[in-house]
């Protein structure tokens, strides 16, 4: 029997509970490979390595490997180069074989970068895998063989036709046991699952919908099944796929069956998905149900981009903003988080236009959460072919990948991302000042420093969000050295440091713990960390806009509303009815300012002891539910 190995490492998150995924990919190519009779006849699978392993010693448990399979992807694409140049070294005759999503199609180009590869897949890994290892079997030349490119001894490259997949369906790995090996290592597992695979969008900035293809559902009792499988291995949270849930109707069932699963065992606690963006209401009906259960985390409302050139760009189409408004409206009033997500670095998006589009958002009620995401040049992507990077004249800054929410790497191996710094449209200044306004806006707005103050501003003064944080930025940076000066201007180097390759996105500070954040995490916990000096300065911005009385008044409920370490349930009398302002404000309703002598109770949402638990609980883990937010509790007149 011949030895087959996978290798498809995974981040593994937090610092004293260790939670890692499920390698799903690579339990995928090799359940659909054993479940050929050929296959189980001539090949037996020894073992996953999908935790970043010392590779000397993962090699050393290796016993005789015939082929060796690679799942890349941007968190360790670096990891899995080094592993195949060691294992090599030590068995020169093994196969190597990689997949992945950074796979570039272009042989040539990949072949140039992944050295010590054999054999390369190009998209889905099932029907190809299988394929090469029948042919090995008979001793049968792999020429012809489509989705793969194959590097010869003499130097030469056989190149297969690329094509869509049509295997309907495929045996699941986590009910024939494949992952068995694996469940009692220690790790607190989260999981993988698709219902359905395919993308029926082109989006440019993405690789999943390149190909267009057809979207092949996978048997729905299959799909029970390991569900099933996953409540009774107790995995507490779960990512869903399918690149759009909710664009079948039987979506709603699936949703059920979690939800039912949840009720009787207890899991899984978590989904996430991908909710398709053209089916808004029955979609609202998957996420309430969700939120309902305590299942979701909350409702996505995309966009990318709000700027019409950009979009035609990208080959997208957004919802219209006043129906966005509407969604907005309805969500907030059923008590559903929602989030929307803009990318930076679009070809065609100017400073301008993209600060303009993050305050459109909150303009129309996004107030409490905006994911701002820079572009990721991915290979198979639209935006990654030489046609667009030339005719948009896209530059790339390649810099160390780190992954949120993880202690620093400690095996000496760097992972990259290929980030789009600079296009025709925006300068590699201009993504600066744009990455740090967005910066702003989430740590500010989103997490909540100033965000009852600029709704004030803007419902009261009418000044526009956008012109609210610029007059603020403006005035700190060309005030004294405030406290907020000097955090402004640390991050701001850092970030101009991403744009030159000098620093990862996220940052480390021991006083928050051990493992990163991202930037607007590390602003919001910075000033926090500091809040009674940066509220004075607020309130110094403040009073060059409103009389002095009204800043204190403003300053004061809005530093109250913020939960911090060691900060208990409390009450406090206001003369004037701001918890109905701002709650009619943020739903979208009629806002009237009420003068009434009113008392307010504050709970705290949860008990934090340290800077580093808060952090952790109330930043990382809620931020999508204000788990730094009092949470008022009662209002008497």
């Amino acid at each position: 029997m011949k030895n087959i190995y996978f290798v498809q490492a995974n981040a593994v998150y937090g610092d004293t509970v260790k939670s890692t995924y499920i390698p799903y990919a690579a339990g995928c190519i090799i359940s659909y490979a054993m479940s050929v009779e050929s296959i189980r006849n001539n090949y037996s699978f020894g073992r996953f390595i999908y935790t970043r392993e010392d590779i000397a010693t993962a090699i050393e448990t290796l016993e005789d490997p015939f082929i060796v399979g690679f799942s890349s992807s941007v968190w360790n694409n670096e990891y899995n180069k080094a592993f195949a140049k060691a294992l090599k070294e030590k068995f020169p005759r093994c196969i190597t074989v990689f997949g992945g999503h950074q796979i570039n199609p272009d042989a040539y180009a990949a072949f140039s970068e992944y050295e010590d590869a054999d054999i390369l897949i190009h998209g889905g890994g099932e029907e190809a895998f299988a394929e090469i290892l029948i042919n090995l079997s008979l001793n049968k030349a792999l020429d012809g063989i489509n989705n793969i490119s194959v590097k010869h001894r003499d130097g030469t490259i056989y190149d297969g036709k690329r094509e869509n997949p049509s295997t309907p369906d495929y045996p699941s790995p986590y009910l024939n046991g494949t992952f068995d090996c694996i469940l009692s290592d220690g790790y607190d597992f989260s999981a993988i699952i698709e219902t359905n695979r395919g993308c029926p969008n082109s989006c440019a900035f993405c690789d999943w919908g390149i190909l267009r293809s057809k979207v092949r559902k996978f048997d729905i009792n299959k799909v029970y099944a390991e569900l099933e499988w996953l409540a009774h291995h107790k995995i507490e949270y779960v990512y869903c796929a399918d690149a759009n849930f909710g664009l079948f109707d039987r979506d709603m069932d699936i949703t059920d069956k979690f939800i039912e699963l949840k009720n009787r065992y207890g899991y899984p606690k978590k989904l996430k998905v991908n909710f398709t963006k053209n089916r808004c209401d029955f979609v609202g009906d998957i996420s309430r149900k969700l939120s309902e259960n305590d299942m979701g985390k909350s409702q996505t409302l995309s966009f990318q981009s709000v700027d019409d050139t950009v979009l035609s760009i990208i080959g997208r189409k957004n919802i219209d903003l006043k129906h966005f408004r509407q969604l907005l409206t309805m969500y907030a009033k059923d008590g559903i988080p929602t989030y929307s997500e803009l990318i930076l670095g679009l070809p065609g998006e100017t400073y301008e236009s993209f600060t303009k589009g993050l305050c459109t958002l909150i303009e129309n009620g996004q107030h409490k959460s905006i994911n701002i995401y820079p572009c990721e040049l991915l290979p198979n992507s639209k935006l990654g072919s030489e046609e667009f990077i030339k005719k948009y004249d896209i530059k790339t800054t390649r810099l160390p990948f780190l992954q949120f929410h993880c202690k620093k790497e400690n095996s000496g191996i760097t992972e990259y991302s290929n980030l789009i710094t600079s296009t025709s449209s925006m300068s590699r200044e201009d993504w600066v000042d744009s990455y740090f306004f967005a910066t702003l806006i989430q740590s500010f707005h989103c997490l909540d420093i100033t965000r009852e103050i600029a709704i004030f501003m803007r419902t009261l003064h009418n000044i526009p969000y956008n012109d609210f944080y610029k007059k603020l930025l403006s005035f700190v940076n060309t005030g004294d050295n405030s406290t907020l000066k000097c955090i402004f201007t640390r991050i701001r180097k850092h970030i101009d440091g991403i744009s030159l390759a000098k620093n990862p996105i996220g940052f480390y500070d021991d006083r928050f713990g051990r493992i990163s954040y991202e930037p607007d995490e590390h602003m919001f916990l910075s000033c926090v960390y500091e809040s009674e000096k940066i509220y004075n300065e607020i309130k110094e911005f403040l009073c060059t806009i409103l009389p002095e009385n009204h800043a204190e008044l403003l300053v004061s409920y809005q530093k109250e509303l913020l939960y911090l370490p060691g900060k208990t349930d409390t009450e406090i009398s206001i003369p004037v009815d701001f918890p109905a302002f701002f709650d009619a404000a943020e739903k979208g309703g009629e806002a009237i300012l009420q003068k009434n002598n009113i008392t307010v109770g504050l709970t705290v949402p949860s008990e934090v002891a340290s800077w580093e638990h808060y952090a952790r609980e109330c930043v990382w883990y809620g931020r999508r539910n204000e788990g730094m937010h009092m949470k008022i509790r009662k209002q008497d007149s």
